[in-house]
């Protein structure tokens, strides 16, 4: 597949006009290189140990449980982390028809997702008894006798989490344990996990089994590499005991894992774009203006194809290998209030790069506050589709889940879109690009253009365009400042709780019907999600970018409540971000707890509430919206916030400019919550005629 072709189509809310653009990189750019840095022991032991069995033996019932763990890597110092995934085949989740998961996708990976959700068995497990804490008390997560110690080996500091018992597994008695961490783990970092002092529902401590059972008794495991096991398992002991303070009695299992390196996780996507734009010579796309296309009918439909890898395992094409994209620019009544007229006046617009939403088209830019936001502040929005999650690929990814095998395509389209819009954004940005064609004209002889690129490229996006937006802003030399509207990240934890998602469970429970092998695969799958998506890039997102992109400032404004993105992945995403949060963030008693724990406030200034802070998180509450499910079940109680707060209410769209313009976030709530009521928002994005 090709590192960055576009052909686009357009539509506006004047007469429509419409564009096409092929171009042809030549994919010669060297990757950048990273130092090698060994993170922990450099032995090999478990699944790659000769003859050791494929499932791990510190797990229950089901193999790669528990997960994330170096079970399932072995040691290479070719690699920026040192090691390198290694699933066997046989250890992989199989469908109905019994055909496991193909694991050659994830075995090019040197580490776990920054995101992962920690899964283990506890038999007889109570989380209450056990004092597990939720989303709302993570401050709790770190207190000398927590029950869950996520220990950073590579820094020594403990780490903040919150758990869950997996609400959609009917099996009680051996439950599965979730455990998120607060904020994405560091890349390239080892982590360590310690359960102890768990208990049943009626108190009674529950003691360790197995293998781990004969290590703390100072015996060896009878499995093959049982001796390499204990050996490594006794080092983990020393190390938490040292740095930690954490103890054998009560313990109940203990095992360590490495994240993924930023340059094991990220160079693909830099690869393509340092080709993508250097084949252009510092010029623009190629593009022609032709006939308005209804792009919901366009032949994108049924992809499965997968990048092209060199022999330095990065993408690369051949002759032929040509990605027509598709897009679509909104020029509002605003910059030319009579385009019929020759003499209309015309005030050009400034440029926005806009990211739509899930399972949507270029074509639809007429969403909900999206006209009424680009008419009152003239912005000219231009919008690309999101390969492999728009409007076309529903059958597609459907299908997808019927074989897993296949998922690896996914991934590799999401990146291919984000390469995409960096080339609708240089053709938006620059005075010889979209402002030149007569398309984006006057109908006068001045020839005025409607896109005023004197003014700097912003980005904003909402929904799906905030999960693919955040991982696009982080990886783009073009823009500064975006806005990420109902912001969130992580697939793995999104999706059991979005509404969005319960249509397609079907599938999944078809092909993959034991509940805690479902979780296994959202984990599973997030470590290639991760590639195309928010939670692989939101480390570099601001004030550590990555090689060749600028810093980037990021305002996140979060709709509490929302039925289609996940409140606990956005507050892991502004936890990772160390975003400033507008305090007090919802009216006081409306959640117990702080769903805001660990967040710096943001900053006031003496001549007015403002932040100039590199991320900056606003929630926006409505009483007809309740607060989500503490279980990973979607939210339905109520009105779903999701399409219209905040980005329907004029306040927010203040905000939203203002920081689009001179980087600043107005506090447009005052010295109380941002409250406001859905159903004004509905009617201002849906007046009565």
């Amino acid at each position: 597949m090709a590192a960055g072709l576009l052909a686009a189509c357009g539509t506006s809310t004047r007469p429509a006009r419409s564009k096409t653009n092929v171009a042809t990189p030549v994919l010669s750019v060297a990757p950048v290189p990273h130092a090698i840095t060994v993170h922990g022991p450099g032995t090999t032991w478990g699944a790659a140990v000769p003859g050791a069995p494929v499932c791990d033996p510190l797990g229950g019932q089901h193999c790669m449980l528990p997960f994330p763990s170096d079970d399932y890597t072995v040691a290479d110092p070719s690699t920026s982390s040192g090691r390198r995934v290694d699933f066997p085949v046989a250890t992989m989740p199989r469908n109905v028809q019994g055909q496991p998961i193909d694991p050659a996708a994830w075995n090019a990976n040197d580490g776990f997702s920054p995101g992962s959700t920690i899964e283990v068995e506890v038999p007889g497990l109570d989380p209450a008894r056990s004092g597990i804490v939720g989303p709302y008390q993570v401050a709790a997560s770190v207190a000398p006798s927590a029950p869950v110690v996520l220990l950073d080996a590579t820094t020594g500091r403990r780490l903040a989490w919150w758990g869950e018992i997996d609400a959609r597994d009917p099996d009680h008695a051996d439950p599965l344990l979730l455990v998120h961490p607060a904020a994405d783990l560091s890349e390239g970092h080892r982590i360590v996990v310690a359960l102890r002092d768990l208990r049943t529902a009626s108190g009674t401590l529950i003691s360790p089994t197995g293998a781990f059972a004969t290590i703390l008794h100072g015996g060896t495991p009878s499995e093959p590499g049982g001796a390499v096991l204990a050996a490594h398992e006794r080092r983990l002991l020393t190390l938490l005991h040292h740095d930690a303070g954490v103890r054998t009695t009560g313990l109940y299992l203990a095992w360590d894992f490495t994240v993924i390196s930023t340059a094991n996780l990220t160079d693909p996507v830099l690869h393509m774009r340092d080709v993508a734009l250097a084949d252009l010579h510092g010029g623009l796309p190629h593009y022609q203006v032709t006939a308005v296309t209804d792009l919901a009918q366009s032949a994108h439909g049924g992809r499965t194809d997968t990048f092209r890898l060199g022999p330095n395992g990065l993408p690369t094409t051949a002759a032929g290998d040509v990605e027509q994209a598709v897009f679509s620019c909104l020029i509002p009544r605003s910059v030319d209030p009579n385009p019929a007229a020759a003499s209309s006046p015309v005030t050009p617009g400034r440029p926005v790069l806009y990211g739509k939403g899930l399972f949507s088209v270029a074509t639809q830019m007429t969403v909900t506050g999206v006209r009424d936001l680009a008419d009152r502040y003239r912005l000219v929005l231009c919008s690309t589709n999101w390969l492999g999650l728009d409007g076309n690929d529903v059958l597609t990814d459907a299908g997808l889940l019927a074989n897993l095998s296949a998922f690896p395509s996914l991934p590799d389209h999401l990146q291919q879109a984000m390469i995409d819009a960096l080339y609708l954004a240089r053709l938006e940005a620059s005075p010889h690009g979209l402002a030149a064609n007569p398309a984006f004209q006057s109908a006068g002889p001045s020839h005025r253009p409607f896109i005023d690129t004197a003014e700097p490229l912003t980005y904003d996006g909402n929904s799906e365009g905030s999960l693919m937006g955040g991982a696009l802003t982080a990886i783009s030399p073009l823009w500064r400042r975006a806005v990420l509207g109902v912001p969130s990240m992580n697939y793995s934890i999104l999706l059991p709780r979005s509404v969005d998602f319960a249509p397609l469970y079907p599938f999944l429970d078809k092909s993959y019907p034991n509940e805690v092998t479902q979780q296994l695969i959202l984990d599973v799958l997030q470590m290639l999600f991760d590639r195309g998506e928010t939670d692989g890039y939101v480390e570099q997102l601001t004030t550590h970018p990555l090689p060749g992109t600028p810093p980037h400032q990021v305002l996140l404004q979060m709709a509490f409540g929302d039925h289609q993105v996940s409140n606990f992945a956005t507050e892991i995403e502004a936890r990772t971000l160390d975003a400033a949060v507008h305090r007090p963030a919802l009216p006081a008693g409306l959640v117990h707890g702080n769903p805001f724990a660990r967040l710096p406030t943001a900053t006031t200034a003496a001549s007015g509430a403002s932040s100039r802070a590199p991320a900056t998180l606003y929630v926006w509450e409505d009483p007809h919206s309740p607060p989500p499910p503490l279980t990973d079940v979607p939210p339905t109680a109520g009105i779903d916030p999701h399409d219209f707060i905040p980005r329907s209410l004029p306040a927010a769209q203040r905000q939203l400019i203002t920081f689009l313009e001179p980087g600043t976030v107005p506090d447009v709530c005052g010295t109380g919550p941002c409250t406001t009521d859905v159903t004004s928002a509905v009617h201002l994005a849906h007046p009565t005629p």
